[in-house]
């Protein structure tokens, strides 16, 4: 008969998230995850395997959650609205998650360093929300809010490279008001 777990496993994922999000994959140890969580790395090996499976396990903990961020592209009626609400949300956020950028972002600059599975986590996330960019502009041209003439293809990876660019540049080193004003511009050329 097994012992009791002495341990929430939604709180560990949660401090071990953070980790993972403040310093990335590869520069987050044993030891810290360790002291981060509060459980010895016996219970993390039994919990989750090993280092790897824990961040995944930390990715789809991540990704549930962005999922309600996600949601603000994918409310009706589609659109440049949509796109906007997007950025002022995650304006909204800078000051909790400045320093911190995005998990699923910070893991694309380590992609030696992460497993395949953590790999095809963030394609999939990165192609959704594409799709969610793709989907609000092309609603957006339908009405009439941007050129009929415009590439919304290019344009989603565009917001793509932007939002990656915002996240992982911008929330860790940029004031608040220079990431409006990049935020002001890039929207901008959306519109024009």
């Amino acid at each position: 008969m097994s012992r009791p777990k002495l341990y929430d496993r939604e709180t560990v994922l949660e401090k071990a998230t953070n980790l993972f999000w403040e310093k990335g994959f590869e520069a987050s140890s044993l030891n810290e995850l360790e002291a981060r969580t509060g459980i010895n790395k016996y219970s993390i090996y039994n919990e989750f395997g090993n280092k790897d499976k824990l961040f995944l396990a930390c990715m789809d903990n991540f990704l549930k959650n962005y999922c309600q961020v996600s949601a603000i592209l994918a409310k009706q009626p589609l659109g440049l609205n949509n796109i906007y609400s997007f950025f002022e949300y995650k304006m909204t956020v800078y000051e909790a998650e400045f320093g911190k950028g995005c998990l699923v972002f910070n893991s694309l600059s380590e992609e030696e360093s992460i497993s395949k599975e953590a790999k095809m986590k963030v394609d999939v996330f990165m192609a959704k929300m594409k799709t969610l960019y793709y989907d609000c502009l092309t609603a957006a041209q339908k009405n009439k809010e941007i050129r009929a003439d415009v590439d919304c293809d290019c344009l989603a990876n565009y917001l793509c490279n932007y939002t990656y660019g915002f996240v992982n540049h911008g929330m860790k080193t940029m004031s608040k008001d220079d990431l409006r004003k990049s935020l002001d511009v890039a929207l901008l050329t959306v519109k024009s």
